[in-house]
């Protein structure tokens, strides 16, 4: 979205006299997106929003601000999406970059689901908040050990635990957080239950309007979460260029930045109906050069006019076809687990678990005399409870793990969010396609502000440079 420069520069002197958003406001805001995503993953929404309080300092952290990621998800895994960089437990960690906050708490909750340490909490009921913040911290959701009691605090505080009893909710997702508005253009999130028509209805104009405007063919449908412009969208996109990321395709290029299909297509000098590939960096306000061609993900085009297209926004709730009334059952893989594992060289005690899929904290239960710190090549880990006993590496009465205190004071709160919250300054890596320009647009800066927080006395951006683009 094209901002005026009188805006840009209210919004900047306005930042540091803005208040920081409260827990009680911030829970107001996300309950319902919790309750949404409960129902369609099974993650209690007591849960999802005692975290996103905790790890984003209620959207008050510069991940929350500058990346949308309130969680504290790394860039582990298969993660092909944007990403950002700061200081956490080491210097310049990866972390995910989402385009708005329902893109991740959506993360969020698959990141759970799909994570073998986090897949026998789906069987707890998910009124169970206690052992769900219990089980996050075995895990190793985070390093600090009173995570769970933490969770369990603000959860009582605030009461969420009642948002788990909710159904689903009737006024649908939140609005979106870059407001109402795309390149100029109106839009508005598609809400649970609307279809094409609806809106239409609501909004005085036929049907075909809203296809046309959305480069919808006649019998494709929105899905809850979907931006839909209710204008015609622009010959040219809100930025200058994109950078194709895994999986993205020209449509969802197209809704993002407000630019009409066929008009990045002609601006790109591509066949309509064929993909680009991942890394190529997209023109969407000057024609490409001739000489410069897209290279394309296939020689074919994979999509010409289908009867029934399935589209997938970027900023959609349901990216697949997935049943939102009720979380299906969690698919666990099946893991080979010998009596023992044998230390071999280059082993630690999370490598050994990862490997078999079971958690530190029952390693160090069942295997007594088992010291992360010094395990020594050849010494066995026994990798249940029976193989424990049968050694003898197990005490015949273990000591039950003492519980960190819960705290209670809002200072003592308040302390441990200092601790959890990643909330120094964010790094951009400079990537294929990035100008200065874009750069500053991205984080809200300005280039004086670059100049200062990277001591330097004029910024030329190159490729593989590291910016810091906040105080």
């Amino acid at each position: 979205m094209r901002y005026f420069l009188f805006i840009l520069i209210v919004t900047l002197a306005n930042r540091g006299f803005a208040q920081k958003q409260t827990p009680t406001e911030y829970i107001d805001k996300f309950k319902d997106l919790a309750i949404i995503e409960m129902h369609r993953s099974g993650v209690p929404a007591s849960i999802t929003l005692a975290q996103g309080v905790l790890e984003s300092n209620s959207g008050n952290s510069r991940l929350a601000k500058y990346a949308n990621n309130h969680f504290g998800i790394k860039c582990k895994g298969d993660w092909t999406g944007n990403v950002i960089y700061a200081d956490d437990d080491a210097p310049d960690e990866c972390f995910r970059a989402y385009e708005s906050v329902l893109e991740s708490f959506r993360d969020h909750s698959n990141f759970l689901r799909t994570n073998w340490r986090y897949q026998t909490l789906f069987e707890l009921d998910r009124t169970d908040y206690k052992n769900w913040c219990d089980g996050l911290r075995k895990a190793g959701y985070a390093t600090n050990p009173n995570y769970g009691s933490i969770l369990v605090n603000l959860i009582e505080r605030y009461e969420l635990h009642k948002f788990d009893l909710e159904p689903m909710p009737g006024g649908g997702l939140p609005a979106l957080e870059m407001g109402e508005s795309i390149n100029g253009i109106p839009v508005r999130t598609a809400k649970p239950g609307e279809t094409v028509s609806s809106i239409a209805a609501d909004n005085y104009v036929k049907d075909r309007h809203i296809r046309k405007w959305n480069d919808l063919p006649e019998g494709a449908e929105i899905n809850a979460g979907d931006i839909v412009y209710l204008k015609p969208k622009r010959r040219r996109g809100s930025e200058e260029v994109h950078t194709v990321t895994e999986g993205e395709t020209m449509y969802q290029i197209s809704q993002r930045y407000g630019i009409k299909l066929k008009q990045l297509y002609k601006k790109n000098r591509m066949e309509y109906g064929t993909e680009p590939k991942p890394g190529e960096v997209l023109a969407m306000q000057k024609k490409r050069d001739a000489e410069d061609a897209v290279e394309l993900k296939k020689e074919e085009p994979v999509w010409e006019e289908p009867a029934e297209p399935k589209f997938v926004n970027p900023h959609s709730q349901k990216t697949q076809s997935v049943d939102t009334t009720k979380a299906g059952a969690i698919k666990i893989e099946k893991i080979e687990v010998p009596e023992y594992h044998e230390v071999a060289k280059g082993d630690n005690i999370y490598r050994i678990a990862e490997r078999y899929h079971i958690l530190e904290e029952d390693l160090m239960k069942w295997n007594n005399d088992l010291n992360p710190v010094t395990m020594k090549i050849g010494q066995k880990v026994y990798l249940s409870p029976e193989a424990g006993k049968r050694a003898n590496k197990m005490v015949e009465a273990p000591k039950p793990t003492p519980k960190a205190e819960t705290p209670k004071s809002d200072e003592e709160i308040e302390n441990i969010k200092k601790e959890i919250v990643v909330d120094g300054p964010v790094y951009h890596h400079v990537v294929k396609g990035d100008t200065l320009y874009n750069i500053c647009k991205r984080y809200n800066v300005t280039e004086e502000q670059l100049k200062k927080w990277n001591k330097l006395d004029t910024i030329v951006v190159k490729l593989g440079d590291k910016l810091q683009v906040s105080e």
